[in-house]
């Protein structure tokens, strides 16, 4: 390549940096700060021998239920009698916001505790949450267990165990077992649903579009925005809704892998063993009010089961809390990284083949330069560009060749089109005949720049779900996702 189409190169790299960064930052609202803890009991501890009776049916509010926190160096869950289930889960390397003095919390705001049982009232026939008193049996450093009475007489029991900390094993999964006994030895037991938990939206996403629930089957991405719930008047008229109070799902013949809530950055997801989802599985979105303006999403998940000869059924699977970190939510099973939500352009077309390899190559990039410190996503992001230019050079190269050659022959063009400009049928035959004569391909000008496209636009849609870059400093720039 000649010096001046290099300084043209560099002066297009620099233009781009300059567009990309050149968006002021804005500080993300923080995370709103939950209560303490009404006498937590301490891991490791069991419940005391004297522990009440269970009893069929009777809630139990918020402020009387026991708490028990577990934790490793990535999350610290706090559980709940409350229904045997997770009240919230803070994220302990997450920084809510730059000033960095709180963490990100998890379900913060949502009276539905996450992984919540819920069985449908025969007396309305709507789901309700399970919110009678569990007792604590067990407790140790990294596990936890539940007994509890349904509504209709069913024996539940159920154990939480969080993640070890070793190499090869995802530190924000929490392993969970849920066993449903009937009250009789030829009843059958309620269908149980779990609760996925709701996470408020992110400051970067201003039209919510990331604050969703989805559920994946394998063959099809169930996607369900929390706009549902909203009044919309469309478009002039067109895609027009009034507010739904919930939306089903149905995954009939092959049911869903998992489930999950997200925002712009985080995700909870459940996913259920192969063996124990059985034919069928259905969901529930709901909307989450945590104030009169600002509404969340959450997910009750049912899958089938495969009951057992006494007509127990049991419910085993990972509970994921946390960033929706491309190689960590990779690495998980059962295509959970599609929970990246990778947005399309026009609304249907799909770029997240490239936005995968884009994020793998940016991650590759970026473990080169963790030596450079706090400023490594930013130098990672600029070294990426010039990669890619490098690679699409060619391209460029060969357009620019294309546009001096057309130049070359924009005087014979000129004379056949004034000579011709009644005739336009005899004025195209002679263009292409030059075009023969010469070797001209007019369109080996647009060619490159098609092909240049998807890349630049899955850089672009790569970009916006990257948690990797929140709250990373860049030169003068705070908040590198901002």
């Amino acid at each position: 390549m000649d010096r001046k189409n290099l300084f043209l190169g560099l002066a297009c790299i620099a233009g781009a940096m300059a567009l990309f960064f050149s968006a002021k930052p804005v500080a993300q609202a923080p995370v709103a700060a939950t209560p303490p803890v009404a006498t937590p009991v301490v891991a490791g501890t069991t419940a005391p021998a004297a522990a009440p009776a269970l009893k069929v049916n009777n809630d139990i509010p918020l402020a009387a239920a026991q708490k028990t926190i577990l934790e490793n160096k990535h999350i610290r869950a706090t559980f709940t009698s409350r229904g045997g289930a997770i009240e919230k889960v803070e994220l302990l390397q997450q920084p809510a916001d730059l000033s960095r003095k709180s963490t990100v919390v998890f379900n913060v705001g949502n009276v539905d505790a996450a992984m919540a049982l819920a069985v449908v009232n025969r007396a309305t026939n709507q789901l309700e949450p399970v919110y009678s008193e569990f007792k604590l049996v067990e407790a140790s450093a990294r596990s936890i267990s539940y007994e509890g009475i349904l509504p209709d007489g069913s024996k539940v029991t159920r154990t939480f165990t969080l993640a070890e900390e070793k190499e090869g094993v995802e530190p924000h999964s929490i392993r969970f077992y849920t066993k449903v006994v009937p009250a009789a030895p030829s009843a059958i037991p309620s269908r149980v649903w779990f609760s996925t938990g709701c996470w408020q939206h992110s400051q970067g996403d201003t039209i919510h579009q990331f604050l969703s629930v989805l559920a994946d089957n394998g063959d099809e991405l169930s996607h369900v925005n929390i706009s549902k719930f909203k009044d919309s008047s469309g478009f002039l008229g067109l895609g027009a809704h009034k507010a739904e109070k919930e939306h089903p799902i149905v995954a009939a013949g092959k049911p869903f892998n998992w489930v999950s809530s997200g925002n712009h950055f985080f995700a909870s997801i459940i996913r259920v063993e192969a063996a124990q989802r059985g034919n069928r599985a259905e969901l529930l979105a709901r909307p989450v009010k945590f104030n009169e303006t600002d509404l969340g999403i959450q997910a009750f998940a049912y899958w089938e089961g495969v009951p057992a000869a006494d007509l127990s059924v049991i419910t085993e699977g990972d509970f994921f809390v946390g960033p929706k970190e491309y190689a960590r939510v990779a690495a998980l099973p059962d295509g959970q990284v599609a929970v990246l939500q990778f947005s399309k352009i026009l609304g249907f077309i799909s770029f997240s083949a490239i936005c995968k390899l884009l994020l793998a190559c940016l991650g590759g990039v970026h473990a080169l330069l963790e030596w450079t410190g706090s400023w490594s996503w930013g130098w990672a992001i600029v070294l990426l560009t010039i990669l890619i230019k490098l690679i699409t050079w060619p391209l460029t190269a060969a357009q620019q060749r294309s546009a001096k050659k057309m130049q070359q022959f924009a005087g014979p063009m000129k004379e056949i089109r004034e000579k011709y400009k009644d005739n336009s049928e005899k004025m195209n035959k002679e263009m292409m005949k030059l075009y023969q004569e010469h070797k001209i391909n007019p369109f080996a000008g647009c060619l490159p720049i098609f092909i240049q496209i998807p890349v630049f636009f899955g850089l672009y849609t790569a970009f916006q779900t990257t948690v990797e870059l929140r709250l990373m400093p860049f030169l003068w720039i705070h908040d590198l996702a901002s």
